[in-house]
């Protein structure tokens, strides 16, 4: 069995690993550590690369065709690079070890280093659909305008402090700041809708126990458009106590469909990301590639 892993460095560093960074002694390397140890264990020698900077993480995995499985280790970040990269017949495997890890928890990963290990080596795969947008594949979801732009609110030096909560900061300042863009989709080559912000979903959860797609399957050959019809202030309020309570479904003014392609234009161009990664503006082209990936799982 050959394995490649990548792992990103800087993933999941926050301020209760200062000490262990004045020691010299980097969090991932301890990670890195672990995984090596373990595969050794096993009698699996491992070989390592290192992301240095965004983009790493597809080049890497482009470079790794001869494998047979390659892991991603670091957060969701990470695994949306290596996707972007993998050869359709190499298998992934997930160590999740960011400061979100949504996919991971989607899909049962362990978020302990050993355990997940422990998952890949019994090496049980399943077929998962990716959804593209611009040709860039996602692996969990795509968004285009408000969640897009919070993004971009998420500074790295407060990520790096207080981790996930920096989503909810990057959201609250986003409400305020964030000026929406009507978009005109066009649903499955037919229907028209209108909104001000959508978000393309492979899995049930946005994030935690927010379910903004509740209908949404990895492997169903789909992908789920939700669209959001208003865009002042307590509209949005609105859509967001929805998702954390579950009640989003009851929501006359959201919009949600099964597509397997869509278009979406705007007057002014519109920012999307693909898996919390700024992927480009508007216009857009969205399609489903069913059962692209086969993914180690639990």
């Amino acid at each position: 069995m050959k394995i490649k892993l990548i792992i990103n460095p800087l993933a999941g560093v926050q301020k209760r690993n200062i000490n262990k960074l004045k020691r010299n002694i980097l969090p991932e390397q301890r990670t890195e550590k672990k995984i090596e140890e373990f595969f050794e264990e096993n009698n699996i020698k491992i070989d390592i690369s290192r992301t240095k900077k965004a983009g790493d993480g597809t080049i890497l995995a482009k470079k790794a065709k001869n494998y047979d499985i390659v892991i991603a280790a670091g957060g969701d970040g990470t695994i949306n690079e290596v996707i972007n990269g993998l050869d359709a017949k190499t298998k992934l495997g997930i160590i999740p070890i960011g400061s979100g890890n949504v996919f991971a928890k989607e899909l049962k990963i362990p978020l302990q280093t050993r355990k997940a290990c422990e998952v890949i080596l019994k090496e049980k795969t399943k077929k998962v659909d990716l959804g593209t947008i611009n040709n860039k594949k996602f692996i969990f979801v795509a968004g285009i305008g408000f969640d897009a732009h919070a993004i971009t609110n998420m500074k790295p030096k407060l990520k790096g402090l207080i981790g996930k909560h920096s989503y909810t900061v990057a959201g609250l300042k986003t409400l305020f700041q964030h000026k929406p863009e009507e978009l005109d989709i066009k649903i499955n080559g037919k229907k028209q809708e209108k909104g001000y912000f959508a978000i393309i979903s492979n899995v049930k959860r946005y994030g935690g126990n927010i379910k903004i797609t509740p209908e949404a399957e990895l492997d169903d050959g789909y992908l789920d458009l939700c669209i959001f019809k208003n865009k002042d202030v307590w509209s949005i309020m609105k859509y967001v106590v929805g998702a954390a309570s579950g009640t989003i479904s009851k929501i006359k003014e959201i919009k949600q469909y099964k597509i397997k392609k869509a278009e979406i234009k705007s007057k002014n161009r519109v920012l999307f990301h693909t898996d919390a990664e700024i992927g480009g503006t508007t216009p857009v082209k969205i399609s489903v590639l069913p059962k692209k990936l086969e993914i180690i799982t639990p």
